[in-house]
């Protein structure tokens, strides 16, 4: 039995958040595992935060204590990392699934 996936769709899931598209293609320990990764290094480092707030700062005006953008950017590399591993990761494996089977060869 075969089954489509798409690696468009794939890679947008992954896009969105690393682990999703692991989880389209049926992947549930490697999508635990990017999505666990990606949650564990935002809160450690604390991204998310710092981004917010950089947000808030440039397009809404808000005043705050300054943010270095260079260290938020730095800090950004792991997820990013994480994120095109992801996203490569689901795109190759939903190509897999689009691949014929293979006939089984018998044993001489």
């Amino acid at each position: 039995m075969s089954i489509d996936r798409s690696p468009k769709v794939a890679a947008l899931l992954s896009a969105v958040l690393p682990g999703l598209g692991q989880f389209y293609n049926r992947q549930w320990g490697k999508g635990a595992g990017f999505l666990v990764a990606t949650l564990v290094i935002d809160a450690g480092l604390g991204v998310t935060s710092e981004t917010m707030t950089l947000f808030q700062s440039v397009f809404l005006g808000a005043q705050g204590s300054p943010i270095n953008v260079g260290s938020v950017m730095l800090r950004m590399l792991p997820l990013a990392a994480i994120a095109m591993w992801s996203i490569t990761d689901a795109v190759r494996t939903a190509k897999t699934f689009q691949q014929p089977p293979r006939p089984l060869r018998a044993l001489h």
